[in-house]
Parts: structure tokens; C-alpha cells; sequence
């Protein structure tokens, strides 16, 4: 989606950026900023999906930063750091 279009549906569900920007606690420029691909910011770009009840993949398919998930739990990140131990054949007993 662009900028337009983020906008546009934001305004459909009776928000704006500013009113976005402020309940995120950042600023209105920033916000804007990530909008229009001009800035980096996952924060923002996950609750613009949030809000637009969407995928970040969905809302920001161009920004591959955003397409990549560090798993939140404990169980799966320590799945995960197993995971690279047997990639990297690393002793645990080091």
C-alpha cells in the first residue's frame, strides 16, 4: 500500500496520523516519514497494520525489514537458538 492509500483507509476508520502518532507516543513526522518509505521505523509500520487490521506484508510488501519475525516466546526463541546451534555445529559445552 501507499501512502495515499494508508491514509485514505486510516480516514475510513475515523483516524488520522497525527491521532496514530499520538497514541504510539512518536511523531507525527515520523509517522509520515514511514509512510512514504522515507524512514524506518517496524513500531510504527506494525501499528498501522494493527490498526488497518492487515499484515505488515500487506501494508508494507517493499520494505523487507519488515517481513522478517524474531520469535516473541521464550519456547520459540529457544527453539530457534537450537536450531543455529545444529546449523553452526556449535558445543554447548564450550
Amino acid at each position: 500500500m501507499d501512502k495515499k492509500q494508508i491514509k485514505m483507509e486510516l480516514g475510513q476508520r475515523g483516524y488520522d496520523l497525527s491521532m496514530l502518532a499520538e497514541a504510539i507516543n512518536k511523531s507525527p513526522s515520523l509517522v509520515s516519514k514511514v509512510l512514504s518509505r522515507q524512514a524506518r521505523s517496524k513500531r510504527v509500520a506494525e501499528a498501522v497494520a494493527s490498526v488497518l487490521e492487515k499484515n505488515i506484508a500487506e501494508v508494507f510488501p517493499d520494505v523487507p525489514e519488515y517481513q522478517h519475525q524474531i520469535p516473541a516466546k521464550s519456547r520459540e526463541r529457544a527453539a530457534r537458538v537450537e536450531e543455529l546451534r545444529a546449523k553452526l555445529q556449535v558445543d554447548t559445552n564450550d
